[in-house]
């Protein structure tokens, strides 16, 4: 098992109700990942959807430093929750275009179906972030019986996009019910 792969069954919860699926994990190198606990700089999927999901909670931090030593909790809740996110292909991809990485995801949609079905049931919501995965996976995990709840892209929040991922992501999961109650 790959040192993603074990941190993210760490957080794996009983029942997924909730399915995100983004890019791939960035090169182990860079040692940063959505599910590793001790991260010092980047992370921003991990920041900006817990400030979707948790809005009060990490509201009460008054910087992101305070916040990423909570990380562990706010994973614990991720978890709790129900959420859990996976990603279009396992292995770092090399630094390409966009079409280029779109084209990956599309052609591993056999394999990414398989990975859904691992861990949810086939009626799960799911929820694609970042451009790429959404171009390249949505109409065939559509066609496939999948239920992608959304019509419109969400960008992956890093390069100046987090208030658009917010501003998409929030909406959708209030709309869908999917908006934790704060602790």
């Amino acid at each position: 098992m790959t040192k993603f792969a074990e941190a993210r069954e760490k957080y794996r919860p009983n029942r997924v109700k909730l399915l995100f699926v983004t890019e791939a994990p960035p090169p182990k190198e860079r040692n940063r990942y959505f599910y590793f606990e001790n991260v010092r700089r980047g992370d921003s999927l991990f920041l900006e959807m817990m400030k979707v999901l948790f809005a009060e909670e990490v509201a009460a931090f008054d910087t992101v430093r305070q916040l990423r030593a909570e990380k562990h909790y706010f994973l614990e809740r991720f978890q709790e929750e129900g959420f859990f996110l996976i990603h279009g292909h396992d292995s770092p991809l090399p630094n390409t275009t966009a079409i280029a990485r779109s084209n990956v995801y599309r052609e591993n949609v056999p394999e990414l179906i398989q990975k859904i079905l691992a861990v949810a049931n086939p009626n799960v919501p799911i929820v694609l972030v970042s451009a790429v995965i959404f171009r390249g996976v949505a109409e065939p995990l559509k066609k496939s019986g999948f239920q992608v709840i959304h019509h419109e892209m969400i960008e992956f929040p890093n390069s100046g996009q987090q208030l658009n991922f917010r501003r998409k992501l929030k909406p959708l999961l209030m709309q869908k019910g999917f908006l934790p109650s704060a602790l």
